[in-house]
């Protein structure tokens, strides 16, 4: 008997869990989705209609039928509350590299760990059931919290595009960050 049975799941860490993204979670991510903390955390500065967000789910189901992208709903274990969004697109088969992305939807939830164990199981996903080499992220250089918790994961920067983002008369730079499958295995060895 094989023991890959016993193996982690990548979809589920010690506070979260990645599921499929559905229509009927529209209305939980409108909820905070347009709030201007999220979005300039994006560095998406234009709200974004429901009707926009519904064809954005639709897409979403299209490119994972074709192996170009995975975006997942983030719910809490324990309640099982929808907390956000996260995915992996721009997948290039023959690089065997993925961007990634995430965001914790209500400011509420941020600073709790959620955003950590997302990025654990994401990038486990990425490099164990995909047979990504490489994930790149990409983040505004104002975005503190977040390159924090990209570090703490296992993320290094590699470098800017320098002056790329523009924000309120200001230009800041985009951190262009990436792990390798290698860095991830000394990591995350079990």
């Amino acid at each position: 008997m094989s023991d890959i049975y016993k193996t982690k799941s990548p979809y589920i860490g010690e506070k979260i869990k990645l599921r499929p993204l559905e229509k009927d979670d529209l209305d939980d991510i409108m909820e905070h989705w347009n709030t201007y903390e999220s979005r300039i955390g994006l560095g998406l500065l234009i709200p974004m209609s429901s009707m926009m967000e519904a064809e954005f789910i639709e897409s979403v189901h299209n490119k994972a039928k074709s192996g170009k992208e995975y975006v997942f709903a983030i719910e809490e274990i324990s309640t099982e509350n929808f907390l956000g969004t996260c995915g992996i697109g721009t997948i290039n088969s023959v690089s065997r590299s993925a961007e990634l992305g995430i965001t914790i939807h209500n400011p509420a939830n941020h600073s709790k760990g959620y955003g950590t164990d997302t990025m654990r199981c994401l990038i486990s996903f990425g490099f164990n059931i995909l047979n990504l080499h490489r994930i790149e992220l990409l983040v505004m250089e104002y975005n503190e919290r977040a390159i924090h918790v990209y570090n703490k994961v296992g993320f290094k920067e590699v470098g800017r595009k320098r002056e790329a983002h523009f924000l309120q008369g200001i230009y800041y730079d985009v951190v262009v960050m990436d792990i390798l499958e290698d860095e991830f295995r000394k990591i995350y060895s079990e």
